[in-house]
């Protein structure tokens, strides 16, 4: 009759294992942590009014590739993601003289809140939609003009700018999950007239 081997590995074969386990996860959490020898540049520049920066951690940013969107017809210019696509006058309305909406390519796109909007209006339409959040409004400067800057939640936590542009208010506005990208944009905001 044969009796089954009952051997054990020794103790240090089990130690042995155990410390390459241990190493190998040391290793592949320090090749994560470690800093990247390539270093993104970041968009803003050294004149972002101090209302438009961040406390809270970037969830999404403006990659290094941008693009610039320029309207000849109202007189400004950003930059803004390369992978994002923008979407004229995708709304229609006696209010809205022109709009514009940003990232329409992305997965979670909702056209009713988009991740950036651009909409130039009558200053009475401007007036009534924000008539609510006047106590929650801040000054802030946009490209060398006075605004006001406004963070409220109706449906979605949200974040609004109004800047005077010629007889009519530009509407800047997104997500507050969009804040980081949001603001970089903004800071690279210029009027041309």
């Amino acid at each position: 009759m044969l009796k089954e081997s009952t051997t054990k590995p020794p103790t240090y074969h089990k130690l042995l294992i155990f410390l390459i386990i241990v190493a190998s996860g040391l290793v592949s959490l320090w090749l994560f942590t470690k800093p990247s020898a390539t270093k993104e540049l970041p968009l803003t520049s050294t004149s972002t009014p101090a209302a438009l920066v961040s406390t809270t951690t970037p969830t999404k940013t403006i990659s290094q590739e941008t693009k610039i969107y320029r309207s000849e017809e109202f007189g400004f210019e950003f930059q803004y993601p390369k992978e994002w696509e923008l979407e004229e006058n995708s709304f229609r309305s006696s209010f809205s003289k022109f709009n514009l909406e940003g990232d329409s390519s992305a997965k979670d796109y909702n056209p009713e809140n988009p991740a950036l909007l651009v909409n130039v209006v009558t200053p009475d339409f401007a007036e009534r939609q924000f008539a609510s959040f006047k106590s929650v409004a801040q000054k802030i400067t946009v490209g060398g003009v006075d605004g006001k800057k406004y963070e409220y939640t109706e449906q979605f936590s949200e974040i609004g700018i109004i800047l005077p542009l010629g007889q009519y208010k530009v509407i800047l506005g997104t997500r507050k999950e969009y804040e980081s990208i949001f603001n970089e944009i903004v800071a690279s905001f210029k009027f041309l007239k």
